[in-house]
């Protein structure tokens, strides 16, 4: 028996006449007449699940909407919202941008020593002034900062020990050179063992303090035994800068004493007393920010109390370390504390916050002018 496929000229059964397969564009017009894939509906797909061994449980969190409620939405908002509030509250923005250090400005024996100043014939004789004068030549008219260095070190390091306190103004500029050139361990080391012979000189205690304070800055984190050691030439320094300080202090009220030579003393003893509260700053700092009755709260009433002390409150310098030592106390000044001792008083957190934001907002001044 013949089917109707190997008649000729009769079509196959289920087809059209044109539905002969040809290459390309014919393949499309066949795969139009195959049904349209239709969407299984959620009741579907669960007997669906079941009959390949899903587990219930599986199926219902598969199925579950991905979106949250209207309820869960608002309830979220809330949160938000409250935690913002409390993190404006306990942590506000000024926390987080503590004041940085106001540089106090070198101590300088003062403008550059030009041969030109020279009148007396004894003057051009003296060998640490013709060496002083060759320095401000190289740094102040030429600004080579490293060369000048290097004609200080060659003469410094060939005069006896016992000539030292007539070579002071050579010791004294090549100090402000080093400061200036950032050697911060030279400057430690030359100023040592400047101060092992002459304990209370000014200038050799403030680079001296300066280049400490500068190298206990750079160290990041202090192990126990770097942190005791700090500690105890913090205060070995502080104290010597006391001794040197009541030096200038006696030689300001020396009824002796010219006018414009009370002005540079004063000046070395305000710098002086500026790199003490500095000092007493970081002994607090190393043992950890403490407060109320604490031990150490004794060094964070010193350095406040020298930044308010008459003769430095209107300085910026002090009202830098007062708003420095003002952020941390803040910093670990927990919300349910109503008062602090500070400076053997107490004080509420409110006034305090009042006086770190009128200090904060002077020094802005000041950056201005």
């Amino acid at each position: 028996m013949t089917s109707n496929k190997d008649k000729p000229g009769v079509p196959a059964r289920g087809l059209p006449d044109d539905a002969h397969i040809r290459p390309g564009a014919d393949i499309q017009e066949v795969m139009g007449f195959l049904p349209k894939t239709a969407t299984i509906e959620k009741d579907e797909k669960i007997p669906i699940a079941l009959e390949e061994g899903y587990d219930p449980m599986a199926i219902e969190l598969a199925l579950k909407p991905e979106a949250s409620s209207t309820v869960d939405k608002v309830r979220m908002l809330i949160l938000v919202i409250v935690a913002a509030v409390l993190v404006i509250i306990l942590f506000p923005l000024n926390r987080f941008f503590k004041p940085a250090p106001r540089d106090l400005g070198p101590m300088s024996i003062g403008g550059p020593i030009l041969e030109e100043s020279l009148k007396r014939a004894d003057d051009r004789n003296t060998p640490w002034l013709n060496v002083l004068i060759k320095m401000d030549n190289l740094y102040f008219r030429e600004g080579r900062l490293t060369e000048a260095i290097g004609v200080a070190e060659a003469a410094l390091g060939k005069i006896p020990e016992k000539d030292w306190e007539t070579w002071q103004n050579v010791f004294y500029r090549y100090w402000e050179l080093l400061s200036g050139a950032g050697r911060v361990h030279v400057l430690k080391t030359s100023t040592r063992t400047f101060l092992n012979l002459f304990p209370e000189d000014p200038f050799a205690n403030y680079y001296y303090a300066r280049a400490f304070l500068t190298a206990a800055d750079h160290i990041r984190s202090f192990s126990p035994e770097t942190t005791s050691a700090y500690r105890q030439e913090a205060e070995a320094v502080a104290n010597q800068i006391e001794q040197a300080c009541s030096a200038l202090d006696a030689q300001r009220k020396h009824p002796d004493t010219k006018n414009s030579t009370i002005a540079a003393l004063t000046d070395l003893y305000q710098k002086l007393r500026l790199e003490q509260a500095n000092l007493y700053v970081l002994i607090w700092k190393l043992g950890g920010y403490e407060e109320d009755e604490h031990p150490d709260v004794l060094y964070r009433d010193k350095a406040l109390d020298i930044a308010e002390s008459e003769e430095l409150a209107a300085r910026r310098e002090a009202k830098a370390i007062k708003a420095i030592i003002y952020t941390h106390i803040l910093d670990r000044w927990h919300w349910y504390e109503g008062q602090q001792i500070i400076q053997r008083r107490k004080q509420k957190r409110k006034d305090l916050q009042k006086q770190l934001d009128k200090l904060n907002r002077e020094l802005e001044e000041t950056e201005k002018l």
